[in-house]
This record gives structure tokens, sequence and C-alpha cells, in this order.
């Protein structure tokens, strides 16, 4: 689910984690990239890999507004609940980086964390920086101490997937 229409734009994306077919399937299905970004993606596979398939090539020459699920559905193949949950936290992980990129365009982004974490079901490795979720260090003594260590224990996370992502398979 993506309550806040937050659309991330392809190239964004590519700058922070490797896209497969099924990432884009479950952006795509979520609604965090546009239908245009299968098709970008399609482009990009076209100038970097040598054995394509027709899917592949024929994805790539889609006319915007027309229908890309037949195609990546296909590409996307048999999506394993593994590949399913990989593709769940790269798309959280860029969602988080964009909203943190781009805070002071929100009156409250811890508030949008949180829309964010139950439109993610509730994942444990982000609630470290949502507000109404105890914390696992002690208490501060102020609202802006305690907003802090939120933004702090966010900026952290993203480090943590960074580097999760640019040094793995998975990324």
């Amino acid at each position: 689910m993506n309550s806040l229409k937050i659309i991330i734009p392809y190239e964004y994306i590519t700058n922070f984690v490797n896209l497969t077919w099924s990432d884009l399937f479950f952006a795509i299905k979520q609604g965090y990239l546009t239908s245009e970004a299968a098709t970008e993606h399609a482009m990009y596979v076209i100038s970097e890999e040598q054995n394509l398939s027709q899917d592949v090539i024929d994805l790539a020459w889609v006319k915007k507004g027309e229908d890309i699920h037949p195609y990546i559905n296909k590409l996307s193949g048999f999506i394993t609940v593994e590949d399913n949950n990989i593709a769940q936290e790269k798309i959280l992980y860029v969602v988080l980086q964009w909203v943190y990129e781009n805070k002071e365009h929100y009156t409250d982004p811890l508030e949008v964390v949180e829309t964010i974490y139950a439109d993610f079901d509730y994942p444990e490795e982000i609630s470290q920086f949502v507000r109404y979720m105890p914390p696992n260090q002690p208490l501060l003594d102020s609202l802006e101490l305690s907003n802090e260590r939120l933004y702090r224990n966010w900026s952290e996370y993203l480090e943590i997937q960074k580097k999760r992502f640019s040094d793995s398979n998975e990324g």
C-alpha cells in the first residue's frame, strides 16, 4: 500500500539499489513506481545485457498508457516469498531515503515515517525511528532530544541499508 502516494523516479531508485523484475513488480503494484519505470528498466536491460528475452524487447516498445503487466508478470517469473521480502526491503529503504532527503517538503517527516511503517506492515527494522514505538535506549528528558535520536536512528538505518544493498547480491 502507498497511503501517501509517494512516487519515486526510476533514476532515483537505481542510484541506491539494483532493481530486479521482482522489485519492479512490487514497486509498481504498490504504487511507488509508475508503469513507465518498467519501460525505462527494459531500455536499461537492453543496453546492458546481450541475451535478451522477447518480453524485454517488447516491454521497451510499450507506449505510454499501454498495459505493462503482461510483460512484467512474465519477466518477474515465479516470485518466491524471499524475493518478495527482499523487494519489499529494497523499496522500503529507497522510500525512506527519498523522504529523508526531502524532509523539508513534509510538515512532519516523522509522521510520514509512521505511515510508511504501517504501509509496509510494521517492519521491525525501522521501529527505532517510529515515534510511538518504545525506544530500546533510555528515555530522554525532552521531546527535542527524543526527535533528534529518532532522526539519528533513521540516518543510521539508511547507512546500513546503503551498505547492504551496495555490497551484496541483494542490491
